[in-house]
């Protein structure tokens, strides 16, 4: 069922591709082009090219952002992080009591004063900074380590698996992994997100878009997981459980034409055979 393939590696994301993936207005990408929170890949006009970073950053920009207030704040934050000649998606942004923090490895500080913030609970690992030379072999060790780690210590093996993808973060595979084994440890808000990314590196998976939904929906928000299944459909429109689903949320949500649409597309395709 599923189309491997990565093709997020070998083209951009147009404007409305972005918006659809992202779950909100091209409109409001174009706010952030104007503003310079974002800066596209390419432009020509009003048409923009976006990579797998933008996209990644555009998500942060999104979850810092539920509104555009404080958009010049979340800008000057991203921007600090730029200084630090580090890719913003390769920390951990959030906001905490109204400020946004930085959580880069062992180091947490406040993104717009640069103030640091001493955190005695957490120590550099050893061997956490990996060098160019011996990367790939020093990034095989560490999957061994955390797939090795699944049963016996699930919250170390979640811990390898996030150090491993601050170094490889277009790997869609640990990301769906990383994603059930934070499911399974009752942070689903987590699993989400690296199911979200893992989306956006395969973008013609329907196996995926439909786990995304199915994710969503456990979280309650209806909107998201209606998307996800939507695209699902769009890479497979045999997918029976992706229009049964999409007929449950229409049905609640009280659109009882949609509702039908998808339930009759569910009944013809039990019915082919």
């Amino acid at each position: 069922m599923s189309k491997r393939g990565g093709a997020a590696e070998r083209k951009n994301f147009s404007t409305r591709m972005a918006a659809r993936i992202l779950a909100i207005s091209p409109e409001r990408i174009r706010y952030w082009v104007r503003r310079k929170l974002v800066k596209p890949a390419a432009v020509r006009g009003r048409h923009y090219q976006f990579t797998f970073e933008d996209l990644l950053m555009m998500r942060l920009a999104k979850e810092l952002l539920p509104n555009r207030r404080r958009l010049e704040a979340v800008a000057r934050c991203f921007q600090r992080v730029g200084q630090m000649q580090r890719p913003v998606t390769a920390v951990k942004l959030y906001e905490e009591d109204g400020r946004i923090m930085v959580r880069d490895g062992a180091v947490t500080f406040e993104a717009e004063t640069g103030q640091m913030l001493l955190d005695y609970g957490m120590a550099p690992a050893a061997g956490q900074t990996i060098s160019q030379a011996d990367a790939p072999v020093r990034l095989r060790r560490l999957l061994e380590a955390a797939a090795g780690l699944e049963e016996s210590n699930p919250a170390r093996a979640i811990q390898l698996y996030r150090e491993y993808l601050e170094h490889r973060p277009r790997d869609s595979a640990i990301h769906r992994r990383l994603s059930t084994m934070l499911e399974g440890a009752g942070d689903p808000h987590s699993a989400v997100r690296h199911l979200d990314a893992a989306a956006v590196l395969e973008p013609d998976n329907a196996e995926l878009h439909f786990d995304l939904g199915v994710l969503y929906r456990k979280l309650h928000n209806m909107e998201r997981a209606a998307v996800s299944f939507s695209r699902a459909l769009e890479c497979e429109p045999d997918l029976i459980e992706a229009h049964l689903h999409l007929a449950q949320i229409y049905e609640q949500q009280g659109r009882k034409r949609e509702a039908m649409r998808h339930l009759s597309a569910a009944h013809r395709l039990i019915n082919q055979d």
